[in-house]
């Protein structure tokens, strides 16, 4: 044995509680003596995650296992037959396991509370920042049983998982109950093993070296239908009818020749839920070292995978928040080169029509990859949307033209609206990109060619109508692409959303489109769905909700060429890009400025040394030479507190909320900008009092 459950004189003790006679019965009865039942018992029960302890009706310990001890920290000395109860107390108060107070109050009221031996389910943060789940239980004639959990990572991942926890806490509730009213018919020997391994959320068995079952737990009924009656004294096989689940037999085999197997299988259980497990086969030698069998154990450890799935995508959202704030400021440079100078290009009056409609279209593409880098860092840190209400199938017939050109001319495109033309709140941007996206999906799916249809409708959706899941009865604007490509597997669509998760080559995709599909719907207050199968196609649907606010309707339509400010002051644009340097002064001169450039930040401070006439600082943020952005602006404002100051940035979070140095996220000018952006903010800051 590794560790007693109880000293031999408790078991002794319960034994003498029957007759010598009734005893002899007993054991001629049983095909296993009662004594290699209890040492079975007893070291299956030590390799549980969970403690217990049980204590009679004096407030004595009867039985325990290690795991008791370890989770609160209990001294050895206490790990004997008989330790009084309020031992276990004065010991914690001691070390004020119950915050301060006086220490024999606490040994007295809680040894009140324990004779009235009540249930109860309870949880307690220990002084290490342990949480323990204790769930107490009287058993009538024997005392009070209490276990232990720990349950500190559970509690970091709560929220998801409450629900999962309180079912648990039901069942382990309605087994003890059940097991109440069984305890005037079982063995009294018997009586608080079989209570404790029932009590236990964890499939207990333990099976012969000639593959006969000797004992099993409840928990063989909850999971496979099979009474314990019937399970008792039958062969596996027979049992199962040949088949249990994969890698069954092989474990089995593995832990008779004497080698413990642990691993992780889904396992459909009688309800038709499946649930994953964790099973242990633990061989169980004798004092010869033979083989004489195996236990079982099992754990369902679906909450456990819940919660890991939480914490994966929280660390997959990390990623890619890290991921694109490392490229973002210099994509942003090159989009801020880009974007200007193709709307410099669009101003001339003297291009021709086939060249506006090239710089036009390209133009449109470089600000659609400007907000695909926002919508990616808002994607990440779950950032809300510019929302407006608009007409969205007015941004499907814009952007018919940039649909056809992108998807190439093996595909067919059919735009189809039917139903009300209802509006929606949330970002039209957004909106144009998810539909863009789900159509280069769909356009990846057909490598030959095919045909894509885009659908938008309004239409009221009852409870009678089948939609995604648990879609609240309503309003819907519903927005969906189809295709007739090659379809996916039902475990393919079902990570379809997730990011980073792809099934095409590396080099066709990222596994981020329909992640942020999935972001933009859910944060306008929708739901997403995907049909497929494999060989017929895909549709991806978007079910967004009816705006009713009578807001004006957004119009989605090019920005004005109109009424743009201009100036005349002198403006100090400090700017180590010479690209965005030589762009940025080309339109603030256009613009009636003067300009004075600077590379860094020593170089601004030189300026501002040698001319007293600047009227406002422009500076990038990201800097090299030891001075960035930040530090240039709170240099200016104690030497130069008269010189405005306007901040630019391609990652507009490194620039808010730095320390010492307060930029309101109203004065921060984003990469990529164009002349009606920089004209605007420039003229506000420099006409502000």
């Amino acid at each position: 044995m590794r560790l007693p459950i109880g000293s031999e004189s408790a078991w002794v003790k319960h034994e003498k509680i029957l007759g010598q006679d009734e005893i002899m019965m007993t054991l001629n009865k049983r095909r296993i003596s009662d004594g290699d039942k209890v040492d079975l018992l007893k070291s299956a029960l030590e390799y549980l995650d969970e403690g217990f302890s049980i204590m009679d009706e004096d407030l004595k310990l009867r039985a325990w296992n290690q795991q008791f001890f370890t989770l609160l920290d209990l001294p050895q000395s206490l790990a004997y037959d008989g330790a009084p109860f309020v031992d276990f107390i004065r010991f914690n108060a001691g070390r004020e396991e119950y915050g301060p107070g006086d220490i024999e109050e606490q040994v007295r009221e809680r040894t009140e509370l324990a004779l009235r031996l009540e249930s109860h389910t309870m949880e307690r943060t220990r002084p290490n920042g342990t949480v323990l789940e204790i769930r107490g239980n009287p058993v009538p004639g024997i005392g009070f049983i209490t276990i232990y959990k720990d349950i500190t990572e559970q509690k970091k991942a709560e929220e998801a998982l409450n629900e999962v926890v309180d079912n648990l806490e039901n069942r382990v509730r309605e087994r003890t109950s059940e097991l109440r009213e069984t305890l005037e018919t079982l063995e009294q020997r018997e009586q608080w093993l079989r209570l404790v391994a029932n009590a236990l959320p964890v499939l207990i068995g333990y099976v012969d070296k000639k593959r006969v079952y000797r004992f099993c737990n409840k928990m063989y009924e909850e999971w496979f239908g099979l009474p314990i009656e019937e399970v008792v004294g039958t062969k596996v096989e027979d049992l199962f009818n040949g088949e249990l689940y994969e890698g069954h037999w092989y474990n089995a085999d593995t832990a008779l020749g004497g080698e413990l197997i642990a691993r992780e299988i889904p396992l459909v259980i009688k309800d038709g839920r499946t649930i994953q497990i964790a099973f242990t086969y633990l061989p169980h030698y004798s004092e010869n070292n033979e083989v004489l069998g195996y236990f079982v154990l099992g754990q369902d450890i679906t909450e456990r995978k819940q919660a890991d799935a939480i914490v994966r995508q929280a660390q997959k959202m990390e990623a890619v928040g890290q991921l694109t704030g490392g490229i973002a400021h210099d994509f942003n440079n090159l989009l801020t080169i880009i974007i200007g100078n193709l709307a410099l290009l669009e101003d001339q009056d003297d291009l021709g029509k086939e060249t506006e409609s090239l710089a036009s279209d390209a133009l449109a593409s470089a600000r659609r990859g400007a907000g695909m880098v926002k919508r990616l860092l808002a994607f990440s840190r779950e950032r809300p949307l510019k929302a407006n209400v608009y007409d969205p199938k007015q941004v499907v017939v814009g952007m018919s033209d940039l649909l056809q050109r992108s998807l190439g001319g093996s595909i067919e495109v059919e735009i189809r609206f039917d139903g009300e033309n209802w509006t929606i709140l949330s970002d039209p941007n957004e909106f144009e990109s998810a539909v863009l996206n789900m159509a280069i999906n769909s356009r990846d799916a057909m490598p030959d060619g095919g045909k894509i249809t885009i659908s938008v409708k309004g239409h009221y959706i009852g409870k009678a109508v089948h939609g995604p899941q648990n879609i609240p009865e309503g309003e819907y604007v519903i927005v969906s692409v189809t295709d007739n490509g090659s379809g996916m597997t039902a475990k393919v669509a079902e990570r379809a959303f997730e990011p980073f998760f792809t099934s095409k080559k590396i080099s066709r995709g990222t596994g981020l489109g329909l992640s942020m599909v999935y972001g933009f719907t859910r944060r306008s207050g929708g739901h997403a769905e995907i049909n497929s199968k494999l060989g017929e196609g895909t549709t991806v649907t978007l079910y967004l909700p009816r705006d009713k606010s009578q807001q004006e309707i957004y119009e989605v339509s090019a920005q004005t060429k109109n009424n743009i400010p201009h100036g005349s002051e002198t403006i100090l644009l400090v700017e180590d890009e010479p690209e965005v340097r030589t762009f940025t002064s080309k339109i603030l001169e256009k613009l009636g400025y003067g300009v004075l450039q600077a590379q860094d930040g020593s170089e601004g401070i030189a300026a501002l040394e040698n001319n007293n006439s600047i009227d406002l600082v422009l500076t990038d943020v990201e800097m090299p030479g030891g001075m960035n952005g930040l530090d240039l602006v709170r240099e200016v404002r104690n030497r130069w507190p008269e010189t405005k100051t306007l901040v630019m940035s391609g990652f507009p979070d490194n620039a808010l909320g730095q320390e010492g140095v307060e930029i309101p996220e109203g004065d921060l000018l984003p990469k990529p900008f164009e002349k009606e952006d920089i004209a605007i903010m420039v003229r506000r800051i420099l006409d502000r009092p």
